[in-house]
């Protein structure tokens, strides 16, 4: 019996960019599948290479090596109007809602702008009342439809991002730290939302993010990425619970915690450079308190395993 084909299928990701000092890598030999319906994550602090991520599986960063399919069709390298096509199957959130909007289109006009670029058949009062509609979804009422984007506020920015990411009605979402900009409330309100659609669609979700507490709400598979790799990767509840590599560990020591003095303490890490690092060995090496020898010396690799973590001496 053949197995579903993926919503998303990424085949050995690598982009890197000229620096004045050198050749930095920002993606190496990123790979993983999507199921439908599945979510995951892809989590690590800032300069890791998620967003990078993100966009290059999207189309809008080219790539220097490997391959992205969507639904089994290869999307990256193809013709300019296979890849109109395939992007019809999925929408992205980014991270800033402001800016990824025109401040001089009516917040319906912009939710609209995907119909009339992938079905341009559609009547623009058609249109207008699918966008209405779904702005309605994701909980915006009549009075925001007509409004510009600076006149809303933050949250509200944010349900019409998604608005408009969900117009087509895409198999994969890909969500660029979709609460990074908001507060704590209104984040919470975003989370909701996220997972009543997510009950209610035939949606995957791709999530990049440094917010270990929405990876834990809303994702089934987690990825560690550190200096351009993926470290460990896993069903999210089990690398939470027993981290295999060090990285892991000390991220998961950095989520605020209400009650800190019960939070069992690791050694204290120093931060370093890590680009020069991540060509020959681990490159978390000079961060690692469990370093040895021959972390200077092999790259680790990660597993074919459902639950690997790419280090020489993982956590027991």
């Amino acid at each position: 019996m053949n197995e579903p084909v993926p919503t998303l299928s990424v085949e050995n990701l690598a982009k890197r960019y000229r620096a004045q000092h050198g050749t930095v890598y920002a993606l190496r030999d990123l790979s993983f599948d999507i199921p439908a319906g599945h979510s995951v994550s892809i989590v690590g602090e800032s300069g890791c290479g998620k967003t990078t991520a993100a966009f290059c599986i999207a189309g809008l960063q080219s790539i220097d090596a490997g391959a992205v399919y969507l639904a089994g069709e290869k999307f990256s390298g193809a013709s300019r109007g296979v890849q109109k096509r395939l992007r019809k199957d999925f929408g992205m959130v980014f991270q800033n809602p402001l800016s990824a909007l025109n401040p001089r289109m009516r917040i319906w006009q912009s939710v609209a702008e995907p119909l009339r670029v992938h079905d341009p058949a559609v009547t623009p009062l058609t249109r207008q009342r699918q966008a209405e509609a779904m702005l309605e979804q994701v909980g915006l009422g009549k009075q925001h439809f007509q409004a510009f984007p600076g006149e809303m506020s933050g949250g509200q920015l944010q349900r019409v991002v998604l608005a408009r990411a969900l117009i087509l009605d895409p198999r994969l979402v890909i969500l660029d730290e979709p609460t990074s900009a908001l507060d704590v409330s209104i984040q919470a309100q975003v989370l909701n939302l996220l997972q009543e659609l997510k009950s209610t669609r035939p949606l995957s979700y791709l999530f990049i993010t440094h917010n270990l507490a929405l990876v834990e709400v809303l994702t089934d598979r987690v990825m560690v990425m550190y200096a351009g790799r993926v470290v460990e990767a896993g069903p999210a509840a089990e690398v939470f619970a027993h981290p295999g590599h060090p990285y892991t560990r000390e991220l998961i020591q950095a989520i605020p915690d209400a009650n800190p003095g019960k939070r069992q303490t690791f050694p204290s890490i120093e931060i370093s450079p890590v680009q020069q690092a991540a060509n020959s060995g681990c490159a978390y090496r000079l961060r690692c308190p469990h370093a040895q020898t021959d972390c200077a010396e092999t790259v680790p690799q990660l597993g074919p395993q459902a639950r690997a973590a790419a280090c020489l001496h993982p956590l027991q």
